[in-house]
């Protein structure tokens, strides 16, 4: 029998943890090269050192081990995609030099887990694919369970630095894509997850994060650890020698440890040649035969992982106010992504989070959100004056910076609507246009529609503070401008306004507030609260403690919140590059084309507004 001898401290914890024993470790490996000659799908190495690292990953169970060895060849066949960059495909030593998915060379204590280190931000993702990546790290990890007894036997931790990851990314983690690398790493090869770590997180992390939890067993679950920004969290776990430089250990450099694995793959370049010839034949398997679908189909409530989940409260406001079923979620998402499909003149945006807010926002009803969905994207071409500051814009950072409109980034409670604090007074009407602010403001709609729930579920408040408004602001708000606006705030946006309270109100407000009201439906119309000075009863309906501390309250300064929103939209910027390419074509529209002139013409009611 050619397995080699564990040190005395891996045996050791082979024995307690693994249930090995020596004496039966021949019998066992034997036992498998049997049962391997009389599968007749299978063409499997049989070496005795590649058997016992089934043996080891299934703490010596022989029909684990028999599944294990068998899933792993079928996957060569299931899912080829990740074994299409092999060791001589030039992009091979491309996508190692990035360091995407390193294992970090042994160092110290051998008992301790093996660390993989993933960092999905080092490749474009407009270049590399996630499947890519994968297929280099699946190289990688043949050779380990080849030659590595500690990642045998001690197991593996994996650290997952999401720095510089993009939207880009996210996008290629399809849930087929997250359940193929789920059933690959947790159920195909021996290596014991001892732990996942995450490090930078970014804003859409909890989506895939949750997503990818769902497909995970109770014990890989519990081993999830999202540390963001706190190293020291992760070293008391990690320790520091097992880490390159550049996360403050001292087991090398990052170039070191990828010139290590050039070299090892190159030594092992016979060994992948071989490997080549070894998979699954699934027209031979006995019985039914394993397919994609079989092994990876996304059935049952796997369809509804790209959706973050409720918190308690909020799910239940949401089942008593808008009519959310989680069982009928994802037929009615997949309703909408059909029909978006079918309409020559829409390019929308079909994520699942991404609908579901149109589905909230019209309590459910499909043909409601079908029609927000179309006047939501269609107002980019018929009011481009809405969208002509990108995020990118150095006039979007000035009116930013201003704070004109700001998000409070807390609620005061789970389930309650998420405010806005409006100030037009500190626009100077002489440098910049109500347009301007309409830009800014819609793109950071835009990130609070896509990443919180309170918005989407609860509602939002909006504060608007006219201090500093002056006539030479009044005059900017044309009656055009403001159906426009009411249009897209009421009638386009999928958010449940539950309330706008004025303060500060200057001169001359009555005129421009009673000529808004015209607009507006009864029910918003009767949700406009001035307050003007008094504050303490607006604290009745917002209290006081979730306020700005400039407005009395506890929640940080406005100064602090501004610069909350410029990380937050830095952290988005491709996301909203991406959404520039979204809308319509009218021009391809089923029948009549929709134009400014039908969408706000100034007719019939509104007329009258002006004798009023």
């Amino acid at each position: 029998m050619s397995v080699r001898h564990l040190p005395p401290d891996l045996a050791e914890k082979a024995r307690v943890e693994l249930n090995e024993d020596p004496k039966r470790l021949p019998s066992d490996i034997q036992h498998l090269k049997d049962w391997l000659a009389k599968q007749p799908h299978l063409k499997a190495r049989t070496d005795d050192q590649w058997l016992v690292a089934f043996l080891r990953g299934c703490k010596y169970s022989l029909e684990r081990a028999k599944e294990k060895i068998d899933l792993f060849y079928a996957i060569h066949s299931t899912a080829p995609e990740l074994f299409r960059i092999n060791h001589k495909n030039p992009r091979f030593f491309e996508i190692l030099d990035l360091g995407s998915i390193i294992f970090i060379p042994s160092s110290g204590d051998l008992t301790k887990p093996k660390i993989c280190l993933v960092r999905p931000g080092a490749y474009d993702a407009n270049k590399y694919n996630i499947m890519e990546i994968m297929s280099v790290s699946l190289q990688l990890q043949k050779i380990m369970m080849w030659e590595d007894d500690q990642a045998i036997v001690s197991g593996v931790s994996s650290i997952l630095d999401l720095d510089n990851v993009t939207m880009t990314h996210f996008l290629q983690m399809t849930p087929m894509v997250m359940k193929k690398m789920v059933v690959t790493s947790q159920d195909a090869t021996p290596f014991r997850v001892k732990g996942t770590h995450y490090l930078n997180t970014p804003p859409g992390f909890e989506v895939v994060f949750n997503a990818m939890k769902v497909l995970l067993n109770e014990k890989n679950r519990s081993r999830l650890y999202v540390h963001n920004k706190n190293y020291e969290e992760m070293y008391k776990v990690i320790p520091r020698e097992q880490l390159p430089t550049e996360y403050g250990g001292n087991a090398g450099s990052i170039k070191d440890i990828t010139d290590y694995w050039k070299k090892k793959v190159q030594e092992y370049s016979a060994f992948l040649d071989e490997d080549l010839q070894y998979g699954s034949d699934e027209l031979k398997r006995p019985g039914k035969p394993k397919t994609a679908e079989t092994m990876f189909g996304v059935e049952g409530s796997f369809r509804q992982l790209e959706i973050r989940a409720l918190s308690p409260e909020l799910a239940e406001k949401a089942r008593i106010e808008l009519n959310e079923d989680p069982k009928k979620v994802k037929d009615d998402i997949q309703h909408l992504k059909e029909w978006c499909a079918k309409q020559p003149h829409l390019r929308a945006r079909i994520d699942d989070q991404w609908l579901l807010v149109f589905l909230r926002g019209c309590k459910f009803s499909l043909e409601r959100a079908k029609k927000k969905i179309d006047l939501y994207y269609t107002f980019r071409s018929a009011a481009p004056e809405f969208f002509v500051i990108k995020h990118n814009h150095p006039k979007f950072l000035e009116v930013l910076n201003l704070g004109a409109m700001v998000v409070l980034p807390k609620t005061w409670g789970p389930d309650t609507p998420l405010i806005t604090i409006v100030r037009f007074g500190k626009l100077d009407p002489n440098k910049y246009n109500v347009l301007d602010f309409a830009a800014t403001s819609t793109i950071i709609q835009k990130i609070v529609l896509y990443e919180n729930d309170n918005a989407s579920v609860a509602g939002i408040r909006g504060v608007m503070d006219m201090e500093g408004t002056s006539m030479a602001h009044f005059m900017q708000m044309t009656p055009m401008l403001m159906k426009k606006m009411t249009v897209f705030s009421q009638d386009a946006m999928p958010i449940r306004m539950k309330g706008f309270h004025y303060l500060n109100t200057p001169p001359g407000f009555e005129t421009v507030f009673n000529f808004m009201k015209g607009f507006l439906n009864e029910k918003n119309k009767s949700r406009l609260f001035v307050h003007n000075k008094n504050y303490e009863e607006m604290y009745k309906v917002i209290p006081k403690d979730i306020l700005p501390a400039e407005y009395g309250g506890n929640g940080g300064t406005l100064a602090e919140i501004i610069e909350y929103w410029k990380n937050k939209v830095q952290q988005y910027s491709d996301w909203l590059d991406e959404e520039e390419n979204f809308g319509v074509d009218e021009s391809k529209r089923p029948g009549k084309p929709k134009t400014a002139e039908e969408l706000f013409g100034v007719e019939g009611s509104f007329r009258q507004l002006e004798f009023d």
